[in-house]
């Protein structure tokens, strides 16, 4: 039997009812659901709506549920509708009349919109902690890098020589920010719905502010027929994780390339790659290339979330029961992605040689109009003279490295006897001077800030 079959007096067509059966999926919330109803049961009591014996015997069984399921998580199962039928049915074969007294004043649209709060408020510390561990492991490659070089990239062109650490703390600090946006999905979930009935509020007396703070949210929701369709906190949740594998598929690019024979600037662990079945001598970065794939997969659930969303009129409809596959999948797909960049970035090893003859030639065609600023000329016309430079060291076959002095000063009188020492890719790291930057002090300041963050994330 259904929770609203007093109404019906058709047994419902299969075809129409167990197209909207969700307990395959909303089983994820037994946890949250048990414990939603605990706290309600002893609101009802609070305000005198259950009795003191139907009290101790519903929370009792309650916690007897919960303890079993649990324990046996494949006992959460059966015929039922969802996990809120799921979670009556066993209280009503414990206690029986008392047990069909736990809904009184309660809908399930409120129910459902804070199971799913709970779980959110559960699980994203688990996520939030995944990330730390990657952000970890990219500062330990910056720490392990020390003074190594590489070239940077704009348009996917050799621009200008970076250390490697500087190359691993811009991936951590993109990673930090998706920290912060699990913060602010965390925040958004943090409001009771109890106590507002299908969509108008409840005709009890429960006490929602002691009711939240049983619960361990921090506010009640504002206005019933707004909390009874408000899935905000599930968009924001999964914009979080979209943004979030944007930035592990961004890193897993940049992976992807540098560990290839064309660049080798890092080597993978044979722990975090694969062969293939035919070519002997390949070494694929599959994992890296599962969390770029993934990636689409979970932009796919928020913007499929936000069309279910846009066009819904006010109060509850059922088209919000989208709302739990999306989270659960983006969740996994997440979590699963994370734990595989981590595995990848902790085990691999910087091939600093290579790198760092990456890091010289004609990319410190900057650093040379630099220099000419710094003897008086405007840039806009030391960019000029640079750029015949390096027309005529392509044409030649050759850089910067390569000029006598005679053809440093044929290029510009402004040149001096230092200007070859401004031309390497360590005096390029060493000129910067912004905090931001690749400056080796710079890099260590932000390097220890970030074993801080990670220590104490915020």
């Amino acid at each position: 039997m259904t929770l609203w079959s007093g109404r019906f007096d058709t047994a419902p067509d299969p075809a129409a009812f167990d197209f909207g059966i969700s307990f395959g999926f909303d089983r994820a919330l037994f946890e949250d659901d048990v414990t939603g109803s605990l706290a309600w049961a002893e609101a009802l009591a609070a305000a005198g709506v259950l009795s003191a014996a139907d009290t101790t015997a519903i929370v009792s069984a309650l916690r007897e549920i919960l303890d079993q399921g649990r324990r046996e998580p494949s006992w959460v199962a059966g015929p039922d509708e969802d996990v809120h039928s799921f979670v009556e049915r066993q209280l009503v074969d414990r206690v029986g009349d008392a047990g069909r007294r736990l809904h009184t004043g309660r809908s399930r649209n409120e129910q459902v919109s804070l199971d799913l709060r709970l779980y959110l408020r559960r699980r994203i510390g688990l996520l939030q902690r995944a990330v730390v561990k990657v952000v970890a492991a990219c500062a330990d490659q910056a720490d392990q890098a020390g003074a190594a070089l590489m070239p940077s990239y704009t348009h996917m062109r050799r621009a200008q020589p970076v250390l490697v650490a500087h190359f691993f703390l811009s991936h951590a600090a993109a990673v930090r920010r998706d920290y912060g946006r699990l913060v602010i999905a965390a925040n958004e979930a943090d409001s009771l719905t109890l106590g507002s009935g299908a969509v108008a509020g409840t005709s009890y007396g429960v006490d929602t502010k002691l009711l939240a703070r049983t619960l361990g949210f921090s506010r009640v929701v504002s206005n019933s027929m707004d909390a009874s369709s408000d899935r905000d906190f599930v968009a924001s949740f999964l914009y979080a994780i979209s943004l979030g594998m944007v930035h592990l598929s961004r890193m897993a690019e940049d992976l992807i390339i540098f560990t290839g024979e064309e660049h080798g600037f890092f080597e993978l662990s044979d722990a975090s790659a694969t062969g293939s079945s035919m070519m002997p001598q390949k070494k694929n970065p599959d994992p890296l290339e599962l969390v770029r794939g993934k990636t689409g997969r979970a932009i796919g659930r928020l913007t499929g979330w936000l069309a279910t969303m846009k066009g819904l009129p006010g109060g509850y409809n059922k088209d919000l029961q989208e709302d739990k596959e999306a989270v659960f999948d983006a969740e996994a797909t997440y979590a699963a992605s994370l734990a595989a960049t981590h595995a990848v970035v902790s085990r691999l090893a910087v091939n600093s040689e290579r790198s760092g003859r990456a890091a010289s030639g004609l990319l410190l065609a900057t650093d040379v109009a630099d220099y000419l600023v710094s003897r008086g000329m405007p840039f806009r016309r030391a960019h000029e003279v640079v750029g015949a430079m390096v027309r005529r060291l392509l044409a030649e076959g050759r850089d910067f490295s390569a000029l006598s002095m005679a053809e440093w000063r044929e290029a510009s009188e402004m040149f001096g006897d230092d200007a070859p020492k401004a031309a390497t890719a360590l005096a390029s790291v060493q000129a910067r001077r912004t905090p931001q930057s690749t400056n080796p002090d710079a890099v260590k300041a932000a390097l220890a800030d970030c074993r801080k963050w990670v220590a104490s994330p915020s």
